[in-house]
């Protein structure tokens, strides 16, 4: 691609939210107790397990060996360690971090035409709150040697593909996810990329953090020079490192860059443990937010059931909310800097506003039942009132049909006419004052409109 020269090293990590997709399948909604959250977990749990079978005779070689872990289970282990030294809550305890393996990422230039020009090797990881059908999916690019700000441009066009070893063709990273395990994405894809230092153009830099690709096949204009400039504000808190944050990428740029892997990523497991906490509750939110949304659009008769379903959904995840997760001040000011820039605060106006309007329906639907309750509760009193004003006046219809009827009628007719004639005139008497009333009420309605 033209002649570029990468001036520094780096390792890439593309985090891609997810959560389980909803289930439309009839057949699984029949099963009892079937829940698509434990059975998303138990597929991705099984696909680590068979991966783990499948190396195990590797293993032992290089344990014999005394040579180091995979880079994949040494990322979960140094992940997994510092969640136990840095938080101080045990929701995000609760995390499970699966390893599903190494893939051949693609690498194309902008055009997006579908032809491959390079890969490189890649891991995937998935971290899993089962509890709430959550999940971080991790995309790393260790020892990256592609053009930073291309793959990066990828991230943000959804451009993520890796091979699919039993198709071998590229798929999107979103899609092998829904096919091989439930997920969907749920929310904005980030990326952590950890610099060995500056890049020797500061502009490149800024082309990270704005996602977009340095060198270009297609395009032929420019950021502005201000644009750039308010990028490059370091947020870091310690002096060793540098830390620029924009609404899709955090740079990571190093004072000393280990060469070796595994002391990178203790030090890199910092930022990406922060990130990962942070598109939880993002994730957490968004969901909400679009299943609300979805339910209005599709349903505009949304029943208060489907209504305290999403709130007892979004309940599960306030756990991600509580205050104190970091155990050390700073970690949380670097948190807060990134939600900031993340552009959470907006995510959640956007879920108040819809929690107002769902508690405004449940409100005035409460009002419009209770006012149906009243009306049908004056209505039965009317009747009632009816059948005791017919009742009254009924002696006076008894006496009449006597005097009529005494001199012409046998007393066994007598009776039967009296009784035919006491319940005709109860009849229309009730349903003479019910019509009554309910003309009168309608005259009453079209009156107030005008």
């Amino acid at each position: 691609m033209g002649s570029y020269f990468k001036s520094y090293e780096d390792d890439i990590y593309f985090f891609i939210p997810m959560t389980v997709k909803p289930n439309d399948d009839p057949k699984k909604k029949r099963k009892k107790n079937y829940d698509p959250n434990k059975a998303a977990f138990d597929l991705i749990s099984k696909a680590n397990l068979r991966k783990i079978v499948e190396t195990s005779d590797e293993d032992d070689d290089d344990e014999e060996d005394g040579e180091e872990l995979s880079f994949g289970d040494m990322f979960c282990n140094v992940l997994q360690a510092h969640v136990e030294y840095e938080c101080n809550h045990s929701t995000f305890r609760e995390l499970k971090r699966i390893y599903l393996g190494e893939f051949d990422l693609a690498c194309y230039d902008d055009d997006y035409d579908g032809t491959v020009l390079d890969t490189e090797k890649s891991y995937l990881f998935v971290t899993a709150h089962k509890k709430t059908g959550l999940y971080i999916v991790t995309v790393a690019v260790p020892n990256n040697h592609y053009i930073p700000t291309q793959l990066i441009d990828q991230m943000s066009t959804n451009h993520l593909a890796i091979k699919d070893e039993e198709t071998g063709e590229y798929v999107l990273v979103a899609e092998y996810m829904e096919k091989r395990f439930g997920l969907i994405a749920c929310g904005e894809a980030k990326c952590v990329i950890c610099l060995s230092k500056e890049p020797e153009d500061r502009t490149e830099l800024g082309y990270m953090l704005a996602a977009e690709t340095y060198v270009s096949e297609h395009i032929d204009y420019h950021i502005r020079p201000n644009r750039i400039d308010a990028l490059l504000q370091s947020r870091a808190y310690y002096d060793y490192y540098n830390s620029y944050i924009s609404r899709s990428v955090i740079a990571f740029i190093f004072k000393d860059y280990s060469a070796d892997i595994e002391e990178r990523v203790e030090n890199e497991a910092s930022e990406i443990f922060i990130v990962e906490i942070v598109l939880f509750q993002n994730s957490a939110v968004l969901r909400t937010n679009r299943r609300v949304m979805d339910e209005l659009g599709d349903n505009d008769a949304i029943t208060n059931e489907e209504i305290e379903e999403l709130y007892m959904e979004f309940g599960k995840t306030m756990q991600f909310w509580t205050p104190n997760v970091y155990k050390y001040p700073f970690a949380q000011l670097e948190a807060n800097e990134v939600v900031e820039s993340f552009g959470i605060a907006k995510t959640l106006e956007e879920y108040y506003r819809n929690q107002q309007f769902l508690d405004r329906l449940i409100e005035l639907r409460g009002n419009i039942a209770d006012e149906k309750s009243d009306k049908q509760t004056n209505l039965i009193l009317y009747i009632l009132s009816c059948i005791e004003g017919a009742s009254i006046t009924l002696g006076a219809v008894s006496w009449f049909v006597r005097v009529i009827g005494t001199s012409r009628l046998t007393p066994e007719w007598l009776q039967i006419v009296n009784n035919i004639a006491g319940f005709s005139w109860v009849l229309v008497f009730v349903t003479g004052a019910v019509l009554f009333k309910l003309i009168f009420d309608r005259k009453l309605r079209k009156s107030k409109k005008y």
